[in-house]
């Protein structure tokens, strides 16, 4: 089957990252890094459910192999990484697929300061002290810093939706697909607290600010947009828009 608008959705552990395919090819964020046995138990008493040992082998490897397997199969140079926000889970292989794919990193400038380590990235308060070095970002610098409205590539559009953290982004693809990274949470097998809906708001816990984060998801609904691929939980092939706003109106 041939990808929506040359997007590429690519499972790895409990998170997606995606590629989109185009005169420019596209990285969208870049998973996590190997979790240790002790963070997956943690990480299960905190509401988690691993489907299955190979999604709990993934975890203990980290997203980089799944994601250069992919690439070569598919023959598919990138030309940028964009990562739609800092957190771990997002930014855990971006020095290292910086390095080896000779990419340059794109995110939005309010997010770069904790990718480039000139300041120190919060650790929500519920994470063990003990657990805490396996959180942090291995830094690198990021060469393009994002805005509103920039453009990349072929018809994709950077969406600023502050409040998950202060630089999130959505990228809208084609006026079709709204990758939504943690913006919007789908029906979600893995963590069924976060996404108990076929849509859901990001949680308030893992939220800089969730009321800033829910008045960002009125501002998507000035795009037009059928699917929605969020990072975690399932994607919406279609009637998205208007799922959204159904969404939005019951919350």
């Amino acid at each position: 089957m041939q990808p929506l608008a040359g997007v590429y959705e690519l499972e790895a552990g409990t998170t997606k990252v995606f590629v989109i395919k185009g005169s420019k090819n596209i990285l969208v964020d870049t998973g996590l890094a190997p979790m240790p046995d002790e963070m997956l138990s943690f990480m299960e008493k905190t509401g988690l459910i691993f489907q299955n040992e190979v999604q709990r082998r993934e975890m203990r490897e980290g997203a980089y192999p799944k994601i250069m397997q992919f690439l070569k199969k598919k023959d598919i140079g990138v030309n940028v990484i964009v990562c739609t926000h800092y957190h771990l889970d997002h930014t855990g292989n971006v020095k290292r697929l910086k390095e080896v794919l000779n990419a340059p990193v794109a995110m939005h400038s309010n997010d770069i300061p904790f990718v480039e380590g000139t300041q120190q990235a919060p650790v929500p308060a519920y994470i063990p002290e003990e657990l805490r070095p396996y959180l942090k970002i291995e830094h690198c610098m990021v060469e393009i810093p994002l805005h509103d409205g920039d453009i990349l590539g072929d018809g994709v559009k950077v969406i600023h939706t502050p409040g998950h953290t202060k630089g999130s982004i959505c990228l809208l693809v084609d006026n079709r697909i709204l990758i939504a990274g943690d913006a919007l949470i789908g029906k979600n097998e893995v963590n069924p607290a976060a996404g108990p809906s076929e849509l859901n708001p990001p949680s308030k816990k893992v939220c800089a600010d969730y009321d800033e984060a829910v008045r960002s998801l009125h501002k998507l609904l000035q795009h037009n947009f059928s699917a929605i691929y969020p990072t975690h939980g399932k994607s919406i092939a279609a009637g998205g828009r208007e799922k959204l706003e159904k969404m939005l109106k019951e919350i």
